[in-house]
């Protein structure tokens, strides 16, 4: 089965980094397409990133308190 990766989204011109706040699931565990994976800090607001596809997490590569710049993997989801 395919792994998708879930980048860090880039918040307007000027994101330099976004700061994982918490996230909503722990590796292993099974989300649907849409579902909030975590919630990001910038410097003008908080966002959710959502799974991009239904799946299982395969693995999160950063946590909470990290600074991850736009265009990063955060984790990676198996479509099986």
């Amino acid at each position: 089965m395919p792994q998708v990766p879930v980048y860090m989204p880039k918040y307007g011109l000027t994101m330099e980094v976004g700061i994982i706040i918490e996230w909503m699931f722990d590796e292993g565990a099974r989300v649907a397409e849409g579902d909030i994976l975590l919630t990001v800090e910038t410097e003008k607001a908080v966002s959710d990133v959502v799974a991009p596809v239904a799946g299982t997490i395969l693995s999160r590569r950063f946590g909470a308190g990290d600074e991850v710049p736009p265009g990063t993997v955060l984790a990676y989801i198996d479509e099986g």
